[in-house]
């Protein structure tokens, strides 16, 4: 029994402390509801300018719209000619590529001494590497500036925009 005792004085104590606290949280509450009711609302400020007509909002959506589709256009026909491009220097590399090819297997299967042979294909097999890597550095250099020519209109197009 004294052990009970003892636990109802503890609970006691806590129940004390926990009802100050909450006249403490009431009483801090309460006194920031009536510091909100004393303020003033914030006023607004003026704002300066004349107002935009409709009309010219429309006018100026219109051109940049126009302009835009126009820019579009040209994208569109820079990225049709260099894909053309690209495309007929991709075939005429690999007509010549196989063309390189049959010659260096005529130069190994055409009889002649051993080292004329070795010299002929090696020869042939230089000059096939030679035009490869030319060919396909020119269309490594069409593609990069495909891609330039095609982004152009649109970059001018949003430069413009931005005065």
């Amino acid at each position: 029994m004294a052990e009970a005792k003892k636990t109802r004085a503890k609970s006691t104590a806590k129940s004390v402390q926990k009802a100050d606290l909450v006249e403490m949280a009431a009483v801090s509450a309460a006194e920031a509801v009536e510091t909100v009711t004393e303020a003033e609302p914030a006023l607004l400020p003026a704002t300066p300018g004349k107002p935009v007509e409709a009309g010219a909002l429309l006018s100026s959506a219109r051109k940049q719209s126009d302009a835009l589709r126009k820019a579009m256009s040209e994208a569109v026909t820079a990225t049709a000619q260099g894909a053309l491009e690209v495309n007929g220097k991709i075939i005429y590399a690999l007509h010549m590529q196989s063309d390189a090819a049959i010659d260096l297997w005529r130069s190994a299967i055409s009889p002649s001494p051993l080292p004329e042979a070795f010299k002929a294909q090696s020869h042939a097999t230089r000059k096939a590497y030679e035009t490869a890597s030319a060919q396909w550095k020119d269309i490594a250099e069409t593609t990069a500036l495909w891609f330039t020519k095609s982004l152009e209109p649109l970059q001018t197009a949003l430069h413009r925009q931005d005065r």
